[in-house]
């Protein structure tokens, strides 16, 4: 192959012609040296630092199980059409009784399994410090993001309503602005992606 350079550091990679071949063509674009990644040895700071603040045992309160476990009754949330959804011991692996144990601890604990995105919520701050990122000078960045289409606007405003409601989006009075964009799953539901890389370029 033969290497060429073109305009604005991109290069052609083009093999030599032969009556066998097809003479093709590859663009790569050359990472300058003030683009690329660069670590940065430091101390993290004293106020970054994460601490875990557990004040009892998580353990004391989990719900105690009894010998005698009862038969499966639907509730508000586990009903018997998400029993069936959930396909419980669909090859016959576990046994009746862990059958039955399954379901049990379903039940007493529903209120910990989140049914839909408003239930997800997220870690107590009395748990865990909020994290912050230390960041050496730099100009913030605000990427202009790629516009929603029309079809589905009103779809990805109804998903971040859920989202805040939720407590995983808040408001932000931040200088950055990072990329994200939309995509389908297979269910038919869209899913919100973040582009956060920019950050290995200034994080320490």
């Amino acid at each position: 192959m033969t290497l060429s350079e073109i305009d604005e550091g991109d290069y052609i990679f083009t093999p030599e012609e032969t009556p066998s071949q097809i003479t093709f063509q590859v663009y790569t674009m050359y990472k300058h040296i003030d683009k690329k990644v660069q670590p940065i040895p430091a101390q993290l700071p004293e106020d970054c630092h994460i601490r875990r603040t557990i004040s009892n045992d998580p353990l004391l309160t989990i719900n105690s199980l009894s010998f005698n476990l009862p038969e499966f009754k639907p509730t508000k949330k586990i009903t018997v059409d998400w029993m069936k959804l959930s396909n419980v011991n669909a090859k016959g692996f576990l046994l009746s009784e862990e059958e039955k144990l399954f379901k049990h601890i379903m039940v007493i604990n529903e209120e910990t399994i989140a049914f839909e995105d408003a239930e997800h919520g997220t870690l107590k701050e009395f748990y865990f410090d909020s994290y912050i990122i230390p960041t050496i000078f730099h100009i913030p960045w605000e990427y202009r993001n790629k516009p929603v289409p029309s079809g589905i606007l009103q779809k990805v405003l109804d998903l971040l309503k859920l989202k805040i409601a939720a407590g995983v989006y808040e408001q932000s009075q931040s200088s950055y602005r990072s990329l994200w964009f939309v995509v389908l799953k297979k269910s038919d539901k869209l899913k919100i992606v973040h582009d956060l890389q920019p950050l290995n370029r200034i994080t320490i």
